[in-house]
């Protein structure tokens, strides 16, 4: 009687088995889909490497120490039903966020509340990788080391970097360098994927693209760049900038970039959760994109910017740098695409790492394939959201002026009301 039960639930089971292991192999070929050639060229196979990249590149923990620091849910009904305007259309900013396919989560912090919160394609408790919203990380973290006189930003890289004496980096500026302006040739618009290009050999050092041969060292590397103009004199987005500050900081401070990162900044904005940063098989952090968090924990180092009571470091240095209208113009070439999204209501200069930055002090940081954190200190506004663009971030999310729009309406004018 007993094996004649046994039999009848087993039959029932094997549907509902069938089903299950359907599902988990399905699941394990998304993991398989994802390669070094084209983890980074958009779609579904990008959102499986954004969600789990510690599944594909070499990692180390950033960890979460002390006590989280919660974040109040004071949701705003007049700011989901805001009209915003998108490739032509408009429709309340709720509306845009569930209908963007190639946004993944967005939340919107006032005064250090959560007004709006949302994530159409992943889960709250799920890492994303940043990107290029990694270098404010490791810009701040150099802000911290200039506030106790470790780093002097007028001095030559070289101090700091030994290694890049007698090289093309040699006496270019801490502060030329920090402002994507020290005139390396080694762009990023020359392509992510052409495995000629300086830049594709950078990340390929760094452990990011696949490899085209023998191993680059990434110092040597450094060292062989070349110089394309003057440093100072035009903003120009090459990550190796970045990966120097990363050097600087590991070199002062006696401590790996992920460490530096920890005691400087993770430790003191109340993360809900460890992030991880990509490095090399050399050991080097890949300070120009490796970063991998938390929405919520993105949006907690937005706090840095707006709170200069609790980071007075950070604010006593590059917010007041940036306030006092420090930084190198964008050039009419670099405001060609911010003009089609912004209308007449331009950025005007870059600093500090930082892509965009008005009159009225606001700052935005992209990512690739569609990551941003939008700071407005004067409005105690963060925003920031994650995303997965398509053919390699030829289309992203329509989160850049999408945010502008949010910042300079009147919802954000005074402090916090009732929603």
């Amino acid at each position: 009687m007993t094996r004649i039960f046994a039999g009848i639930g087993l039959a029932l089971l094997v549907p509902a088995l069938t089903a299950t292991l359907l599902m988990a192999q399905d699941y394990r070929e998304l993991f398989k889909e994802v390669t070094p050639k084209n983890f980074d060229s958009g779609g579904e196979v990008s959102r499986q490497f954004h969600l789990n990249a510690e599944s594909y590149l070499r990692s180390t923990t950033i960890a979460r120490v002390g006590e989280t620091r919660p974040l109040r849910r004071n949701l705003s009904s007049k700011l989901a039903s805001f009209p915003v305007t998108f490739e032509g259309r408009t429709a309340a900013f709720s509306a845009y966020v569930e209908s963007d396919p190639l946004l993944d989560g967005v939340i919107v912090l006032h005064h250090g509340e959560i007004v709006f919160e949302a994530y159409p394609n992943m889960q709250p408790w799920q890492r994303h990788y940043a990107w290029s919203v990694t270098k404010v990380l490791t810009s701040t973290v150099l802000a911290s080391l200039v506030a106790e006189g470790l780093v002097d930003m007028s001095e030559g890289v070289d101090r700091y970097v030994p290694e890049l004496a007698g090289t093309a980096w040699a006496g270019t500026r801490v502060q030329d360098v920090a402002n994507m302006a020290s005139g390396i040739d080694c762009l990023d618009s020359d392509g992510y994927q052409d495995t000629s290009t300086c830049i594709y050999r950078m990340e390929e050092a760094l452990g990011v693209t696949a490899s085209t041969g023998p191993p680059v060292a990434l110092l040597e590397h450094l060292r062989a760049m070349e110089r394309r103009r003057p440093a100072g004199t035009h903003n120009e987005y090459v990550s190796a900038n970045t990966n120097v500050l990363m050097l600087i900081i590991e070199n002062v401070t006696q401590q790996s970039y992920a460490d530096a990162v920890r005691t400087r900044i993770w430790s003191r904005i109340g993360a809900e959760s460890d992030a991880l940063m990509t490095v090399s098989a050399e050991g080097y952090a890949y300070g120009s994109g490796g970063l991998s968090a938390r929405l919520r924990d993105m949006a907690r180092f937005g706090l840095v910017f707006t709170e200069p009571q609790r980071f007075d470091d950070v604010a006593g240095g590059m917010i007041a740098d940036i306030q006092a209208g420090a930084g190198v113009a964008l050039s009419r070439d670099v405001l060609e695409s911010p003009g089609s999204e912004y209308g007449k209501d331009l950025p005007t200069r870059a600093a500090w790492q930082w892509d965009e930055i008005w009159d009225d002090g606001a700052m935005y940081k992209a990512g690739y394939l569609g990551q941003g954190l939008y700071v407005d200190p004067d409005r105690s506004l963060v925003i920031a959201w994650f995303g997965t663009g398509l053919d390699y971030s030829e289309q992203i999310n329509n989160m850049r002026p999408v945010a502008r729009q949010l910042a300079v309406s009147e919802l954000f004018a005074a402090p916090p009301s009732d929603p």
